[in-house]
């Protein structure tokens, strides 16, 4: 390991500006790290089969007892302010989770009329998405196969700024509004269901767009994130592993006093995912131990086979990828 780190260090500081993102060849291949794995699963296309024959196939084919499912306040939900929510599609992700699998929510988005500072709780639309959305999740499943659902992710990827709900809450640029929505969701979660564990969003990829990703994430912790979250979350796509072992990445990792999730991380193309799985996982692991559990992005997607992060696609004679039949053969 030392002679691999000391390597990589004198390649990244040689050629990182050249090959930023080329760097997994120099990485010794090892078994998937399945004991910390987990997938995101959002089960929101049933041309993959029925909500429980997903979740079934993600425990009993793949192994994986582990799953990130994403519970949407969108317009679909709650098309109006007036209207009650459809929590329909979400009752039945709930009914269908099998037994032993551990669930992690993300709540996230805002229907189109909080883009309407006049529908906003105090004017806050951050203490609006918590009153409004995450108070009434919780109440509903707080006693509902308890077991099974584990932790509430509060939003996802608050520093993107394609995503237009980021500008609704005002987070995109200030981590201190995001941090602000993160402390009144877990007040409000360790009130109604104080078992329940609660996790901060994840950025981008902490290891891409340096500085500015990372510094977001300094920023959060250094203004007292780790007091309102039971793990830290974050995001790893592709190598760059100049950041991580050059640009502070891996140092502030380290010193961060709570277990670490990342709950996206993975290659694209139905043949680069299980090189991506079996070199940068296991280094990661190694290079950064707080990491505890890595949550793979994502089990079904319906874009071409070349172009895919799930592990399953809808291409014709290319519908799985080298990492399902890893995982599927090694379960």
């Amino acid at each position: 390991m030392k002679f691999i780190l000391l390597l990589i260090i004198v390649f990244t500081s040689s050629f990182a500006s050249a090959v930023p993102n080329t760097l997994e060849g120099i990485l010794p291949e090892k078994n998937v790290p399945l004991n910390v794995l987990g997938v995101n699963a959002f089960v929101n296309d049933s041309r993959f089969g029925t909500i429980n024959y997903q979740l079934l196939e993600v425990k009993n084919t793949l192994g994986i007892n582990f799953v990130r499912v994403l519970f949407n306040w969108d317009d679909n939900v709650q098309p109006t302010p007036s209207s009650q929510p459809d929590f329909s599609f979400y009752d039945d992700i709930i009914d269908a989770i099998p037994k032993h699998m551990k669930v992690l929510i993300i709540l996230t988005k805002v229907p189109s009329w909080m883009s309407d500072s006049s529908n906003w709780i105090d004017n806050n639309p951050r203490k609006t998405f918590v009153e409004r959305w995450v108070k009434v999740v919780i109440n509903r499943y707080k006693n509902i196969k308890k077991k099974r659902v584990k932790a509430f992710q509060i939003w996802n990827e608050p520093n993107d700024e394609n995503n237009p709900d980021n500008s609704t809450l005002d987070i995109v640029y200030s981590p201190e509004n995001y941090l602000e929505l993160l402390a009144l969701s877990y007040d409000t979660i360790k009130e109604v269901a104080q078992k329940k564990q609660v996790v901060n969003a994840a950025t981008t990829a902490i290891n891409q767009n340096y500085p500015e990703t990372y510094n977001y994430n300094q920023e959060l912790v250094d203004a007292g994130l780790l007091t309102v979250s039971d793990f830290f979350s974050i995001h790893y796509y592709g190598s760059h592993l100049e950041n991580l072992l050059l640009g502070g990445v891996g140092d502030f990792l380290n010193s961060v006093e709570k277990p670490i999730w990342i709950t996206e991380s993975g290659a694209k193309g139905t043949t680069k995912q299980l090189e991506y799985a079996r070199t940068m996982w296991p280094f990661l692991l190694e290079f950064v131990p707080g990491i505890k559990r890595i949550y793979q992005y994502q089990f079904t997607e319906a874009s071409s086979s070349n172009s895919t992060y799930g592990l399953k696609n809808l291409t014709p004679g290319k519908t799985i990828s080298d990492l399902y039949i890893y995982l599927r053969e090694n379960n």
